[in-house]
C-alpha cells in the first residue's frame, strides 16, 4: 500500500486532482489566456474605424476587415475554451468516480450510507471537476490577463491605469470577504444533499412495510420536508452567489463609469491632468473599450467563487475516503470494468492445495432466536474439486454458498480462500464468481452482461459459453436486451445466463446455487456436462438437489445431517 501525501490533506488532495487531465487543462488555459491580447486588439481595431469614420479620411476596409477577423478568431477561441473545459471537467469527474467506486468497493467508505456514497460519485465528483476546469483555469487567467491589460493602459495613460490599479483589488477582496460564509452555505447544502440521498433511498427500500402499516403519506410528509430543507439550503447558496455577483458588478461598472468620466471631460478640454493633448478620440475610445475589457475576467473569477465552496466541501469527504489506495490507483485507469479484467489473468491461475476451507463455521439468522443453520462446520477443497452441498430444502445450503462468498458474516470459524480469510462483499478480490437464484443484471444486451467478467472475449467466445448453458437459441442472440432483472428471458433462462457468466469469468473458484433447477433431463445433462468438463480447471461449490450434479463431487457436505467426505 502506498498513501500519496496530498491526501490526508484536503487541500492538497482537490489540488492533485488536475492531474487527471493534464493535457485539456493545458489547452484549456492557452485558449483562455488567448482571449486578454485579442480583448486588446479588438478594442484598438474599433476604435481606429470610428476615429477614420468621425474624422471622414483614411480607408475603412483595412480596420473592418481585420475587426471581422479578430472577432472570429475570438468566438473560435472561446468555443474551443468551453469545448475543453467540458472536457477536462468530465476526465477530472471520471477519474475520481472510478477511485471513489475501488474505494467503496474495497470497504473505505464502510461508515457510509448509500445516500452519501452517490453523492460522493455524482455530486462530489462533479464538483471538483467544474472547479479545476473553471475556477482554477480562471484564477491563473485573471492574473495574467489583469497585468497585461495595466501595462496597456500605463503604456498609454497612467491616469487610466492608475484608476484600474486602484479598483481592481476591490473585487477579490470582496470575493474573499464574502468567501467564508459562501463555504459554510455550501457546506450545509451538502450536507443536506447527502442526508436527503440516503433518506429516501431507505424509503424506497422499506416501500412495502411502509404500505403494510399506512404511513405513505406521513412519509410523503416527511420526504417533502427534508426535500424543503434541502431547497432552502440551496437556494441560500445561490442567493449569496448572485448577491456577491450583483456587488462586484457594481464595482466594476462604478469603475468604467469613472474612467468615463475622466476620458470625457479630457476630451472636453475640462481636465488638465494626465497624458494632456496626446489624448485624442481614438486614444480615448479605446481606454473606454478596454475598461470593461479589464475588469471581465475579474468578474468571470468572482462568479466561478461558489465552485471552489462546492470543491472544498467535496474535497473534506473524498480526500479521507481515497486517503488508502494501492499504487494503481495513482494514475487514471481505462475504467472499473478494465481495472477488474488487469486484476485477472487471462486464465485463471493455480491455487494452492486447499483452494477452499471451512473452520468450525457456524451461522443462525440475525434475530438471534433457534438453533443455528450449521454449527462447528469443517470441510477442505483441492483446487478443481467438486464441493458439492446437500441437504434437505431450508436446512440452509444457500446461506452456506452465501458465507463461503463473503454476502453474509459467518457467527463462528472462518472461511479460508486459498489459506487466505474470505474477503468481504465489498472488498471483491475477483478470485470467486457467483451464480444465485436470483441472479441480477446490468440493463443493457446478453453480450454486455457476459463482457463485464471478461471485457476481451470474442462473440465466438461468448456463443461458446451460452452453448454450454443450453442458450444457443436466444430470440435476438448476443444482442438479446434485458433489464436488471432479466427482464427479456425466462426464470430459468436467467439462471443459466448467471451460470454462463461465472463460466465466463476467469475467476478460479466458482460457486454455484441450484443451477440445474427447474430444467428438463436436456438442459441438465447439458450443464452437467459443461460444468464436468471445467472440474479440474476451476473449483466448484454447487448446493443443489439434483443427483445428476451430485455425481460430479469430489466431497459432499450434508446439512440438516452428517458430513460427508
Amino acid at each position: 500500500m502506498s498513501i500519496d501525501p496530498h491526501q490526508a490533506d484536503p487541500a492538497g488532495w482537490l489540488a492533485d486532482q488536475r492531474r487527471h487531465a493534464p493535457r485539456m487543462l493545458k489547452r484549456l488555459l492557452l485558449t483562455a489566456l488567448a482571449d486578454a491580447p485579442l480583448a486588446l486588439l479588438q478594442a484598438a481595431l474599433l476604435a481606429w474605424l470610428a476615429a477614420n469614420l468621425l474624422a471622414g479620411q483614411g480607408r475603412l476596409w483595412t480596420p473592418a476587415a481585420l475587426l471581422l477577423l479578430t472577432l472570429a478568431v475570438r468566438a473560435l477561441a472561446g468555443a474551443a475554451r468551453a469545448r475543453f473545459s467540458a472536457g477536462a471537467a468530465a476526465d477530472i469527474s471520471l477519474a475520481i468516480r472510478e477511485r471513489v467506486a475501488g474505494a467503496l468497493l474495497r470497504g473505505a467508505g464502510g461508515a457510509m450510507t448509500p445516500g452519501e456514497a452517490s453523492t460522493a460519485l455524482l455530486e462530489q465528483a462533479e464538483a471538483v471537476g467544474r472547479y479545476h476546469a473553471g475556477f482554477a483555469v480562471q484564477r491563473r487567467v485573471a492574473s495574467l490577463a489583469t497585468l497585461l491589460f495595466l501595462v496597456a493602459a500605463f503604456a498609454v495613460d497612467w491616469v487610466v491605469g492608475l484608476i484600474f490599479l486602484c479598483t481592481a483589488p476591490l473585487i477579490p477582496l470582496f470575493m474573499m470577504l464574502v468567501g467564508t460564509g459562501a463555504q459554510r452555505a455550501a457546506d450545509r447544502q451538502l450536507e443536506s444533499l447527502r442526508f436527503l440521498g440516503g433518506y429516501f433511498l431507505d424509503r424506497l427500500r422499506g416501500v412495502l412495510t411502509l404500505r403494510a402499516f399506512a404511513r405513505e403519506e406521513a412519509e410523503r410528509q416527511a420526504v417533502d420536508i427534508a426535500n424543503g430543507e434541502y431547497r432552502r439550503r440551496t437556494m441560500k447558496v445561490l442567493r449569496i452567489a448572485f448577491l456577491t455577483s450583483a456587488v462586484l458588478e457594481l464595482f466594476a461598472a462604478l469603475s468604467v463609469a469613472l474612467v468615463a468620466l475622466y476620458v470625457g471631460l479630457h476630451l472636453l478640454n475640462l481636465v488638465a491632468f494626465g497624458p494632456g493633448p496626446a489624448l485624442d478620440f481614438g486614444t480615448g475610445l479605446w481606454l473606454l473599450l478596454l475598461a470593461p475589457e479589464f475588469y471581465q475576467p475579474l468578474r468571470q473569477l468572482a462568479a466561478g467563487y461558489h465552485d471552489r465552496a462546492a470543491a472544498q466541501a467535496a474535497a473534506d469527504t473524498l480526500a479521507p475516503l481515497l486517503a488508502d489506495h494501492t499504487d494503481t490507483d495513482a494514475t487514471p485507469s481505462a475504467g472499473p470494468i478494465a481495472a477488474e479484467a488487469e486484476r485477472h489473468p487471462a486464465a485463471p491461475t493455480a491455487p494452492s492445495k486447499a483452494a477452499l476451507a471451512l473452520e468450525g463455521l457456524s451461522f443462525r439468522y440475525a434475530d438471534g432466536e433457534g438453533e443455528p443453520l450449521f454449527e462447528s462446520l469443517d470441510a477442505q477443497v483441492a483446487a478443481g474439486e467438486c464441493l458439492v452441498l446437500r441437504g434437505d430444502s431450508g436446512t440452509g445450503k444457500s446461506t452456506l454458498l452465501k458465507v463461503i462468498a463473503g454476502l453474509l458474516p459467518a457467527d463462528g470459524g472462518q472461511v479460508l480462500h486459498d489459506g487466505r480469510p474470505a474477503p468481504r462483499l465489498n472488498q471483491a478480490t475477483g478470485r470467486l464468481a457467483w451464480a444465485g437464484q436470483h441472479p441480477w443484471f446490468l440493463h443493457g444486451t446478453v453480450a454486455e452482461n457476459l463482457r463485464l467478467v471478461a471485457p476481451e472475449a470474442d462473440d465466438a467466445a461468448l456463443e461458446h459459453v451460452l452453448a454450454d448453458c443450453g442458450l444457443a437459441d436466444l430470440p435476438a442472440g448476443l444482442a438479446t436486451p434485458l433489464d436488471e432483472n432479466g427482464g427479456g428471458l425466462s426464470g430459468g433462462q436467467g439462471r443459466r445466463l448467471a451460470l454462463a457468466r461465472a463460466l465466463l469469468s476467469p475467476a478460479p473458484l466458482l460457486l454455484l446455487d441450484e443451477p440445474t433447477a427447474e430444467l428438463d433431463e436436456d438442459l441438465e445433462a447439458r450443464i452437467v456436462a459443461a460444468l464436468a468438463a471445467r472440474k479440474g480447471e476451476r473449483t466448484l461449490v454447487i448446493a443443489t438437489h439434483s443427483p445428476a450434479l451430485a455425481a460430479l463431487a469430489d466431497r459432499s457436505v450434508w446439512l440438516g445431517g452428517e458430513a460427508h467426505e
